[in-house]
């Protein structure tokens, strides 16, 4: 049995501009968040209809601090935009990999991801994992009277929603709308009983649009710039060629909508180092420097983590070596002393630190 009727498009000409700036405002009536969180939604929900054009296709994650702010009002309002909607609070791994046998063009909607997904078994992390990319969007299930192995896609759009964050793997492959309770100065307007129904006829046109323009998002993604975050790159390709394909207005929207919402991600103990050591070296006249002076320049940082005791020389080695980099003895005047080579550092400087 069908999951849904077919959406058939619309007959006619469609002004997708317009559609964008309805769903924008129809958002903004019921819902207690940004404007930058708006227009991510609304551009998620139009590349949602043709998620297949993209190699990477991002979960829309809705985050609350608490109960009672705005999650499932959240949910029914998108659910009212999206082409076929599946939604659920709890399932298990076997239904999350076979669901989309339900409907071929599915958005999967978890409510409640905070009671089973954060807390479940690592089986249910990956598959979703899985489904970020098109190319891995597969895994095998033995079925059947035979049990004989089948490959399962796991390649179809999921909306999360939760009360706090879920695991990183997650929340790094999601556009995340931190949701907030709504205070006594602002004012929202229920969800009518039909509102699904309502929006019928905002999906048809939004299908015909797609079916019209499919070809040029294939052809011509719109890469984001860089804000030191590959991941985030990745997850706002569809969203920006969306955009792209709307307005010059709606891509100056997204742009605005990217640079709010997108964090730069916070390097690890060894980048860190190798930044700070760049830092030393830009300011150094000589093309060496040791290994003592090095520490102790660091050290004296009072912003960075370097402090007394806190990096010795053997330590600095230990997490500069899988760089390649490694201290060798060096004449420094009438002394022979261990240290570094500025070009030791030019390769890991270019493939690990973003430009200056």
């Amino acid at each position: 049995m069908a999951l849904y009727n077919e959406l058939l498009p619309f007959n006619g000409t469609v002004h997708i501009e317009q559609l964008a700036d309805q769903a924008f405002e129809y958002l903004g009536q019921h819902l207690v968040i940004s404007e930058e969180e708006r227009i991510a939604i609304v551009l998620w929900i139009i590349s949602s209809y043709t998620y297949d054009s993209f190699s990477i296709y991002p979960r829309l994650a809705a985050i609350s601090p608490e109960r009672r702010c705005g999650k499932s009002t959240l949910l029914t309002s998108v659910e009212a935009l999206l082409k076929y909607p599946v939604m659920a609070s709890n399932m298990s791994a076997a239904t999350i990999v076979r669901v989309k046998a339900l409907c071929a063009e599915l958005v999967l909607i978890i409510d409640e991801a905070d009671t089973f997904i954060r807390n479940a078994e690592g089986e249910i992390q990956g598959i979703l994992n899985s489904g970020h990319n098109k190319a891995s969007a597969k895994v095998l299930r033995c079925s059947g009277d035979d049990f004989s192995p089948h490959v399962f896609s796991t390649w179809y759009p999921v909306i999360l929603a939760s009360i706090g964050g879920l695991k990183d793997t997650l929340m790094d492959r999601s556009i995340v709308v931190n949701l907030r309770r709504k205070s006594s100065k602002e004012h929202v307007t229920r969800l009518p009983l039909n509102v699904r129904d309502n929006w019928l006829g905002w999906r048809q046109k939004v299908l015909k649009w797609i079916q019209d323009e499919s070809l040029t998002f294939e052809q011509s993604p719109i890469v984001p710039p860089d804000r030191g975050n590959d991941r985030a790159v990745d997850n706002w390709v569809p969203l920006f060629t969306i955009a792209d394909k709307i307005s010059d207005e709606w891509l100056s929207k997204c742009e605005r909508a990217y640079k709010e919402l997108t964090t730069a991600v916070e390097p690890e103990q060894p980048t860190r180092l190798l930044a700070d050591i760049r830092l030393i070296l830009e300011k150094t006249a000589d093309d060496k420097i040791s290994s003592r002076d090095l520490i102790d320049t660091l050290r004296k940082d009072d912003s960075a983590e370097w402090g007394e005791h806190k990096l010795s020389q053997v330590k600095m080695a230990n997490m500069l070596e899988p760089y390649g980099i490694k201290p060798r003895d060096i004449r420094f005047g009438a002394k022979v002393l261990r240290g570094y080579i500025k070009s030791q550092f030019t390769d890991a400087f270019d493939r690990y630190l973003p430009p200056i």
